[in-house]
Formats: structure tokens, C-alpha cells, sequence
């Protein structure tokens, strides 16, 4: 089980790398920040801390002072890769007595890191109820993260993990010719290229089995299964072995006409895979790629079931891959998964 120390770990690693990156844009001069970076931040603080916040900036460009608001709580932030006293100043300075009303509690999120010391204006700082205290770094928000509930914990870790490589990519620098380290290329999944065999060990297989074919049929067959594999993900990859390996032991569930194939109930699937939110999505991918159906169930309160095919709508010719594999002690997952066919 994923611990609290573990989701707080993984959550100050992602943070203090993009803080150190901010870090370095700014002793280049380089500190205007992209809307998305401020909507990343908001929505860490709106997980963190149960705000409401919006970004202004969606009805207007840099909003003079605050750029993401909650009405609701009376709380507002300015995000900005600066961290000097005359920033902090600047920015009380542009919050209108309007904003104030509406927003008492301001705070500033200095996310490239803030300095050890400020020296307020007290005048100032005093006309906008404004503290040391509410000067905010990474550092800061990382420590109240210490407080939080291991769900809320959760929550932030997963959100921080699917936006980190967009705002990596979105603080990065050009070189000189203007080409940027990362290209799209470098975090797309590349396509994969299958390695295939003559199929004469599996064609042999068939005829011991009485399932004699063509050895040009069985080339085909499996030329066309590593193709329509190659076009699924990974981790769809992945996720059709996991449903093989978890399939039924018995399939034939009484019904008249149904011959041995691959099946799992569906609500087991729920629940093994209860901790991965895409699990449906991987499900209309197989059953796009003709991978499974589902079969309803026929009387109300029975389960569904997913039947899967390895090659389209032959169970009798799935099962005897399945055999072929554990006959010869090869993993499902070097044939699903990794594409190769050496063995076959």
C-alpha cells in the first residue's frame, strides 16, 4: 500500500525540480510566467487547501496584483517567479480597494523561491492586512502538505504527476538556433516494431493438436495480431495481458452454444484495477482494436463478462495459443506486451 510519506516524498521531488527550473529562468531575467503555469499552481493550492480559486487572468491578461481569486473563502494569490521586496510591494501597490473587499486574505507565491528576509512597507502592508507570513513558496506549501490527509495526499500526487512534463517542457530555454531540449518525439511513445518468427513451432503446435493449417495462414494470422497490437499503447498492452492472466477458469457458464474461450468477469476487473481511473478507457481501446466485447449479462443481478479475443473472434485458436505458451514456458507478456515472437 502507497504511504503518506510516499505520495509527500514523490510531491516535494516534482515541486522542487520545477521550483529549481523557475530558479534558473530567473537569474537569466526570464520571469514572465505562461497562464498554465499559474492554473498548475492553482490547482495544487485548490486540492491543498479546499479554495475555489479561478485564474483571472482567463477574463483578462494579468490582472493588476492577483491572479487567481475565491470569492468564496476571501483569499487571493499573486503567482510570480520574483521574489524581491519591491515585487511584494509592486503587487499590494495594484490591488484595488474593490479586489481588497472581496479578497481580504491576500498571499503571494513566490513559486521560483522567496528571499530570507523582506523589509515591509509598513504603510502599505498595513492597508491590505498583509503579513510575512503570507509570502509563499514551494517550500511553504510543501510543509502545510505535511498536515493533510493521505486521500488528499493521493489526489495531489496524481494530478502533480499528469501536469509535471507539460510544465517542464512549458519553463524550458532555448539554445541559441531556438530549439528547445525536449521535443514532442522524446516523450511520445515511439511505435513499436515487432519481432517475428516463421511460426513453424506453433504451426507444429496446431497439427499436434489436430488444428492442422496452412503455414502461410498461420504467418498471417499472427502478422495481423502484431500489428493491431503495435497500434495499442503500452500500457493497453499491458492491460489486455493482466485480463488474460486473470481470466476465468471455467467459461462456459451453462450456456448452450458457448465454446471454451477467454473471459473475466467484469466486476472483478473493477476492482483489481480500482486504483487505475482509466480502466474504462482501456476497455474501449481493446474493444475497438476487436481485442473483447463485453456480454451483458441475460437476467438482472448477474455479473458482465468480457470475453477476449488474442486473434479476432476465434476462441478455439486463442486457447491454443494459450497452451502453446505455457507448454513452452513463455511468458504472455514477451508476446503481448513486448511484440516478441521469436519462440512461435
Amino acid at each position: 500500500m502507497l504511504t503518506r510519506g510516499y505520495f509527500i516524498g514523490e510531491i516535494i521531488d516534482d515541486l522542487s525540480n520545477i521550483e529549481g527550473q523557475l530558479r534558473t529562468r530567473a537569474k537569466l531575467g526570464l520571469t514572465d510566467l505562461h497562464r498554465h503555469s499559474e492554473d498548475f499552481f492553482k490547482e495544487v493550492l485548490n486540492k491543498a487547501f479546499s479554495f475555489s480559486l479561478i485564474n483571472k487572468n482567463t477574463e483578462r491578461t494579468n490582472a493588476p496584483g492577483i491572479d487567481l481569486v475565491d470569492e468564496t473563502n476571501g483569499v487571493a494569490f499573486q503567482v510570480t517567479a520574483e521574489k524581491t521586496t519591491s515585487k511584494v510591494n509592486d503587487t499590494l501597490s495594484r490591488i484595488s480597494n474593490e479586489d481588497f473587499a472581496l479578497y481580504p486574505n491576500i498571499y503571494i507565491l513566490m513559486i521560483g523561491g522567496k528571499q530570507n528576509t523582506y523589509a515591509p512597507n509598513n504603510e502599505l502592508w498595513a492597508t491590505r492586512n498583509f503579513k510575512v507570513e503570507n509570502i509563499w513558496d514551494i517550500h511553504v506549501i510543501c510543509k502545510k502538505l505535511m498536515e493533510l490527509p493521505v486521500d488528499t495526499l493521493q489526489s495531489i500526487h496524481e494530478y502533480v504527476k499528469s501536469e509535471f512534463i507539460r510544465i517542464k517542457i512549458e519553463l524550458e530555454i532555448p539554445d541559441a538556433e531556438g530549439r528547445y531540449p525536449t521535443n514532442l518525439s522524446d516523450i511520445i511513445e515511439a511505435i513499436p516494431t515487432p519481432q517475428l518468427s516463421d511460426f513453424a513451432n506453433f504451426n507444429n503446435f496446431l497439427m499436434e493438436n489436430g488444428l492442422e493449417e496452412a503455414i502461410e495462414e498461420t504467418v498471417a494470422k499472427f502478422t495481423d495480431l502484431s500489428k493491431r497490437l503495435s497500434r495499442i499503447p503500452r500500457i493497453t498492452r499491458e492491460f489486455l495481458a493482466t485480463l488474460v492472466e486473470r481470466r476465468e477458469d471455467s467459461t462456459n457458464r451453462g450456456r448452450l452454444g458457448r465454446t471454451d474461450c477467454i473471459e473475466i468477469n467484469y466486476d472483478i476487473v473493477e476492482r483489481i484495477a480500482s486504483r487505475y481511473r482509466d480502466r474504462e478507457g482501456e476497455i474501449r481501446i481493446l474493444e475497438d482494436n476487436r481485442f473483447l466485447i463485453i456480454d451483458e449479462p441475460e437476467n438482472k443481478g448477474e455479473s458482465a463478462f468480457i470475453t477476449i479475443f488474442i486473434t479476432p473472434t476465434d476462441s478455439e485458436y486463442d486457447m491454443c495459443i494459450l497452451n502453446f505458451l505455457q507448454e513452452k514456458s513463455i511468458p504472455l507478456g514477451k508476446v503481448l506486451i513486448n511484440l516478441n515472437f521469436a519462440d512461435m
